[in-house]
C-alpha cells in the first residue's frame, strides 16, 4: 500500500512537471489576448480626432528620429535608462501602443514601451530610439521579445519563420502587413541592420538565440506590403489544422500514462 502511494505520488509529480509549459503558455497566451481585445476595444471608442492626433504625434516622432542618428543598443542588455515621459504618451492606449500578430507561430502579443525586464515578461518591448510602429516611408520600428520562457511563448518560435512570411502590426485604427525579407544572427553590439533605410517601411522582430545560449540575437526584419485579410485567414487556417494535431497527440500521450499507472497500479494490488 505504501508503494503504491509512493509511485501514485511520484506519477502526479511527473504529470505536474510534464503539463506545467502547457498550461503557464496557456494562461499566458489568455491574458495577451485579453490585452488585444481590450486594445481593440478601447481603439473603438476613440474619436476620430483623438485617433488622428496620435497618428500625427507619432508621425512627427518618426519624422524627428529620420533626423537625428539613432542609438539603438540590445534590448536584452542590464544596461538600460529608463524611457521618457514623452515617449511613453506616445500611441499610448491603455499603457499598450498596439500589438503584433504572427500567423505562421500563431501568436498575438501587446507591445509596450520600451524593454525593461517587466515589460518583456508581459509582452513585446519597442525599442524607444527606433520608430514607432505606424508604417511610412523611412521608417524602421523594433520590437523585441523573449524566448524560451517556462511561463510563456512570446518569440520562442521566431525562429520558424523564413522569408515571405507576413506578419501584422495592429496600430490603432489599422492593421499593417509586413513580409519578411532578411533573417539573420548577429552578436547583441551589431547593430548595423536596425537602422533607418530613407523610403523604406521596416519593422524588425528580435529575440536571442540560441535557444537557451542568448549569446546572438535573431533578427527577422520584414517590409510593408499591402494588408491582404483573406491571406491572413488562410495562414490562420493551416496553422490551426498543425495545432489540432498536436493536440490529438498530446491526449494520445495522456492517455498513455493514464492507462500505464492503472497497469501498474493493478499489477501492484494482485501482488498485495
Amino acid at each position: 500500500m505504501k508503494r503504491n502511494i509512493i509511485f501514485g505520488c511520484i506519477f502526479l509529480v511527473g504529470l505536474s512537471i510534464f503539463l506545467y509549459p502547457t498550461v503557464s503558455n496557456w494562461l499566458a497566451t489568455r491574458a495577451h489576448y485579453s490585452e488585444v481585445s481590450t486594445y481593440d476595444k478601447k481603439v473603438k471608442e476613440l474619436q476620430r480626432e483623438e485617433i488622428k492626433r496620435k497618428e500625427k504625434e507619432a508621425k512627427e516622432y518618426n519624422e524627428k528620429l529620420q533626423h537625428e542618428r539613432q542609438t539603438v543598443t540590445d534590448p536584452f542588455s542590464s544596461d538600460k535608462s529608463g524611457n521618457s515621459s514623452s515617449y511613453v504618451d506616445m500611441l499610448n492606449v491603455g499603457e499598450v501602443m498596439g500589438y503584433v500578430e504572427i500567423p505562421k507561430i500563431n501568436v498575438k502579443l501587446p507591445i509596450y514601451h520600451g524593454t525593461s525586464e517587466d515589460v518583456l515578461s508581459r509582452g513585446v518591448g519597442h525599442i524607444e530610439n527606433s520608430s514607432l510602429p505606424v508604417g511610412g516611408k523611412g521608417t524602421h520600428s523594433i520590437l523585441t521579445g523573449h524566448r524560451g520562457l517556462p511561463s510563456a511563448v512570446l518569440f520562442t518560435d521566431l525562429d520558424k519563420l523564413k522569408e515571405a512570411d507576413v506578419f501584422y502590426i495592429h496600430s490603432l485604427d489599422k492593421v499593417l502587413a509586413y513580409k519578411v525579407d532578411q533573417i539573420k544572427v548577429v552578436l547583441p553590439e551589431e547593430t548595423d541592420d536596425l537602422t533607418v533605410a530613407e523610403n523604406e517601411d521596416y519593422v524588425t522582430l528580435i529575440t536571442c538565440t540560441p535557444y537557451g545560449v542568448n549569446t546572438h540575437r535573431l533578427l527577422v526584419r520584414g517590409h510593408r506590403v499591402p494588408y491582404d485579410e483573406k491571406e491572413k485567414e488562410e495562414i490562420k487556417e493551416v496553422v490551426g489544422v498543425d495545432k489540432r494535431m498536436i493536440g490529438a497527440g498530446a491526449i494520445i500521450v495522456g492517455a498513455f500514462l493514464v492507462a500505464l499507472y492503472r497497469r501498474k497500479k493493478r499489477k501492484t494490488i494482485e501482488k498485495i
